[in-house]
């Protein structure tokens, strides 16, 4: 499963940051999205667009999102909970039993806000949780926290 990098970067500011090496552009991450509906994987696509995106992969299932994630060097995974076939949590165990997948973040949108629901994907290796729909605004801060947990830099976003 990811690992947070070892150093705690809570209590730096965020315009602390002076390294070129500690930053990327969202330009420069693999991004897959995961969902059996149509519209949301556009609405997922533009939002990821309009953030500065370009390496944008998609899935309308879990196994098709398998073969991309298992052929592809992917940073974050945003994948629905609901889905035929295979199921969204059976696509999280499978992406954690992949060594080559384990450091890869995951995000598991779903309609149900229900905890129950939160915590299987949390105890099957999803790395946060979003709740659908959402903001543009939303998913932007959780990308950018996750991408700075797990990989220690920060996301230098554009204007």
């Amino acid at each position: 499963m990811t690992q947070p990098c070892n150093e705690d970067l809570s209590d730096i500011p965020v315009d602390t940051w002076e390294d070129d090496s500690a930053s990327v552009t969202p330009d420069q991450i693999k991004v897959l999205i995961v969902d059996d509906s149509a519209m949301m994987r556009r609405l997922l696509v533009r939002a990821l667009t309009d953030l500065g995106f370009t390496k944008i992969h998609v899935a309308e299932d879990g196994a098709a999102g398998l073969v991309v994630a298992e052929r592809e060097a992917l940073d974050i995974i945003i994948s629905d909970y609901h889905m035929p076939g295979m199921h969204g949590l059976e696509f999280i165990e499978a992406v954690r039993r992949n060594e080559a997948l384990d450091q890869t973040a995951i995000v598991m949108l779903s309609s149900a806000d229900d905890q129950v629901v939160v915590e299987s994907a949390r105890n099957l290796g999803a790395d946060t949780f979003m709740v659908k729909p959402f903001e543009s605004a939303d998913l932007k801060h959780l990308i950018d926290d996750l991408y700075q947990r797990f990989n220690c830099a920060q996301i230098a976003w554009p204007d």
